[in-house]
């Protein structure tokens, strides 16, 4: 292992790299009113296709996630990360010079494969360089910057947003702060031996997940097409091929179980999640980012309703939103990357289950504070719930990755990193997607009930916001039983057993190589 000077520079090139691939993934929400403008793209007929912006880039983020960590195991970390770096690059230059919607897109899926491959390898990386007694701290501050960069996106992209009123720039921007990165990644691992593990890349596998997480992404990413219409419309529920792609999903993601339980050289060693502290710990990042979408998606659709209904006619109100928006986010996603470091120091002296346990407990509170949101609520008392709830979140960050990673070893700590943030990222698709389906129908029912409420009748806007802000508040029920749920995987985070006992497919492998 290197000298801990030598390895804490490696982690300050890796982290500043891995904050710039995730501010891309939530940015895209503070740009889009403008983006739609400026390429022309109607409102009525293609913000279907337009959404793809966002959800194509957490698609492609996870997808790459899924490849880049047995790529990097394989092959090295020092070539996977530089080439997922330049790969974002190459995006976001793509991305800045979109003259329309799909060339944006298929810039932000670029991106989104660069940036995605980033984290896994920042965290097998991490995992290699630091002891077992310091690699629990080491993860969370990875976890924290991986973390606070999606929360400042939405800050970030709504401060340039209202200095410069320019998207582009936000990509070119891109540029020269990757380049920097990459030269402090290079600069850091220069001199560093990078061992490579024997084996194969298994593109059955490989594959198989790719096809389930994009059936799962865009089955369940339907949902937000209820959301296109105004509160006056109609609702017909979810399109037709929501529930036959995530039927195709399940389907898929059994097919890959499978063929992982078979494979010589698996893509991820499945037979790990029969372990219960492995299963404990990937339910637990699950529920994390469930509960975590639930507040990002929330958040904005309030003050954006409060703003819009409220200052109708005003031509900045976007711009206002996205702001604040961005303000009050930043009170959970900041508490939540400053609790990582302390939850990996706390799992590094009394284990994963007390931090993970602690973390739950909170992240109920808060949510809990959540649910008496009403349409006057004011900031500071919004801010004070939502940083109780993301001090909660952020200290069983490092104590789930830890125990994860740790379990797969040393040759597929890239894998186990990656399984880690996909479980993350596939509970925020499922929370985003629960709160777009019931929260819709939600508030077409209370509007409907609400006909014969007098304000319907003198004052529309602020019926309409009283209705969404009850919304809002009940929807936050659902991340308050993801950390009741979650105290439940926390409890099963135990130590792992050292005694030499082998999962059959980790058993299978190790013979192959003999």
């Amino acid at each position: 292992m290197p000298q801990p000077r030598t390895a804490r520079l490696i982690l300050a090139s890796v982290c500043a790299a891995i904050f710039l691939g995730a501010l891309d993934l939530t940015v895209a929400t503070a740009i889009l009113p403008r983006i739609l403008v400026d390429l022309e793209v109607s409102i009525d007929t293609d913000l279907g296709r337009a959404s793809w912006i966002i959800t194509g880039y957490l698609l492609a983020y996870t997808i790459g996630m899924s490849f880049a960590g047995r790529l990097s195991d394989l092959y090295g970390r020092r070539v996977g990360y530089i080439s997922g770096l330049l790969i974002f690059i190459g995006g976001s230059i793509c991305a800045a010079l979109a003259p329309a919607l799909e060339w944006l897109i298929a810039a932000r899926l670029i991106q989104a494969l660069g940036a995605g491959a980033l984290v896994p390898i920042a965290m097998a990386l991490t995992s290699d360089i630091f002891p077992s007694s310091t690699r629990a701290q080491a993860l969370g501050i990875v976890a924290a910057v991986d973390t606070a960069g999606w929360m400042v996106g939405h800050l970030y992209g709504g401060a340039l947003m209202r200095l410069f009123d320019n998207w582009r720039l936000l990509f070119w921007l891109n540029v020269p702060l990757g380049l920097v990165a990459l030269a402090l990644t290079l600069n850091g691992v220069a001199g560093l031996q990078m061992t490579k593990q024997p084996g194969r890349f298994d593109w059955r596998g490989a594959l198989l997940l790719a096809a389930a997480l994009a059936a799962l992404n865009i089955g369940l990413g339907g949902g937000a097409e209820l959301g296109t219409s105004d509160f006056y419309g109609e609702r017909s529920g979810p399109p037709a091929y929501t529930i036959p792609l995530i039927i195709v999903a399940l389907l898929l993601f059994a097919a890959f179980v499978w063929v992982e339980r078979r494979s010589m050289d698996p893509l991820i060693d499945v037979g790990i999640l029969a372990e219960r502290s492995a299963l404990s710990a990937s339910i637990l990042n699950l529920l994390s980012g469930f509960g975590l979408a639930i507040a990002l998606a929330a958040v904005p659709l309030l003050i954006n309703a409060r703003i819009s209904l409220l200052a109708m006619g005003d031509a900045d109100a976007l711009r206002h939103a996205a702001w604040d928006s961005g303000i009050l986010l930043s009170a959970l996603t900041l508490s939540m990357a400053a609790a990582a470091y302390p939850g990996g120091i706390l799992a590094g002296r009394y284990g994963a289950r007390l931090p993970a346990m602690v973390g739950m407990a909170f992240g109920l509170a808060g949510f809990l504070l959540c649910t008496t949101w009403q349409a006057d609520t004011g900031y500071l008392t919004m801010a004070l719930c939502l940083a109780i709830a993301g001090l909660g979140l952020g200290l069983g960050l490092a104590p789930s990755a830890d125990l994860l990673i740790s379990r797969f070893g040393e040759a597929r700590r890239g894998t186990g990193a990656a399984l880690t943030i996909i479980a993350r990222l596939i509970g925020m698709t499922l929370g985003i997607s629960a709160l777009t389906v019931w929260g819709v129908q939600r508030q077409d029912t209370l509007r409907r009930l609400g006909e014969s409420d007098p304000l319907a009748l003198a004052d529309p806007a602020r019926f309409l916001l009283g209705i969404i802000a009850q919304v809002v508040a009940e929807g936050m029920r659902f991340a308050a039983f993801a950390c009741v749920l979650g105290l439940v995987a926390a409890w099963g985070m135990r130590a792992l057993p050292t005694n030499g006992k082998k999962t059959k497919a980790t058993q299978s492998h190790r013979d192959s190589n003999v």
